[in-house]
């Protein structure tokens, strides 16, 4: 397999584990907020706090988020900003 292929499957399985609207929601909202906890996302989205962790930690496993310990918190984020720009992208062209 090429290096261009290898690169295209990353590309599409991060797009499989975006294809979920409380994932995308998720890293939009990580994306204008930065670092949060779960019971912050929860909170701010209005969702089951088992929801939003199912979700964080698909996509901490699958490389698009990354955790990090502050006291007794733990606090999420996307591993590239560039992911909120993309889904908002999509989100603009949708509107036209």
């Amino acid at each position: 397999m090429s290096s261009h292929q290898k690169t295209l499957d990353q590309v599409a399985n991060i797009l499989k584990v975006l294809a979920h609207s409380t994932r995308m929601g998720i890293v939009l909202f990580l994306g204008k907020e930065g670092p949060s906890s779960v019971s912050v996302i929860q909170e701010k989205l209005q969702l089951e706090q088992s929801l939003v962790s199912h979700h964080l930690i698909m996509m901490k496993d699958r490389g698009v988020l990354y955790s990090e310990r502050r006291g007794k918190e733990i606090l999420y984020n996307i591993i590239d900003p560039s992911l909120a720009d993309t889904i908002n992208m999509l989100l603009h062209a949708q509107s036209l």
